[in-house]
């Protein structure tokens, strides 16, 4: 009799358990969305753990639960945005080996305009925490922003002629280019009537960035492979 009551209530346990965790990830998955959208348009210090609480739906202490404290919880975005970016970048580049160099450029950049189309979180988020040197960006900048920055530079090195020194500037308008009309998508929407959410419109806006980016590259190649006769007096080379 004991035995039976024992199976019984172990039986009984794992179903509990099982819904126990399943709300754990409701209220959790619920956090998450509210602090994502919260840090991005508030940025970190405005953006309250009871404004994040009451935006989930969740008890109070619910956030200290889960995540601990708030700076626990917005590292806990970050990892989430960027590890979204990464695995959305990674996926495609590891699909483009065989490609040309521009055309691996020009898929890389659309698929980055894509992201931003789908998750314009991230950029408002960069740009509440880049605007002042604090341990948060020092954080952002040596786990996330560096070594995304180093890879994409190595790639630009092969897609097109890009000076080193030029570099930042490329890197800041294929930032701006590609995520700045969905970070001020209503701004967008009342002055052009642009939906970010239209796929046409993102192709198009895509078809733009890899037009301007891209091309410029190539368009400087043609012109030092044209200058180069110049540099060398003119002569034609003997046979």
């Amino acid at each position: 009799m004991t035995k039976a009551t024992s199976n019984t209530g172990n039986s009984a346990l794992g179903p509990r358990k099982r819904r126990l965790q399943k709300r754990a990830e409701e209220t959790t998955g619920k956090i998450r969305i509210a602090a994502m959208r919260l840090f991005s348009e508030c940025g970190y210090d405005g953006a309250t753990i009871r404004d994040i609480e009451n935006a989930a739906g969740v008890k109070r202490g619910l956030v200290s639960h889960h995540f601990g404290t708030k700076e626990k919880l917005w590292k806990a975005i970050l990892e989430q945005i960027f590890g979204l970016l990464r695995e959305y970048l990674d996926a495609r580049t590891e699909q483009l080996k065989d490609l040309p160099p521009s055309q691996q450029a020009a898929e890389v950049i659309s698929s980055y305009v894509r992201f931003n189309a789908a998750h314009p979180e991230l950029t408002r988020l960069m740009v509440h925490e880049g605007k002042r040197d604090t341990a948060r960006l020092r954080f952002i900048v040596d786990t996330y922003s560096r070594p995304l920055m180093k890879q994409l530079r190595q790639s630009v090195g092969v897609w097109i002629d890009e000076d080193n020194d030029d570099f930042v500037f490329w890197y800041y308008t294929f930032l701006g280019a590609g995520s700045l009309v969905y970070v001020m998508a209503p701004e967008a929407q009342s002055m052009f009537g642009f939906n970010g959410r239209d796929s046409s419109s993102v192709d198009r806006h895509a078809n733009f960035v890899v037009d301007f980016l891209v091309h410029r590259g190539l368009a400087k190649q043609t012109v030092t492979a044209q200058q180069a006769p110049a540099k060398n007096g003119g002569k034609k080379a003997k046979k």
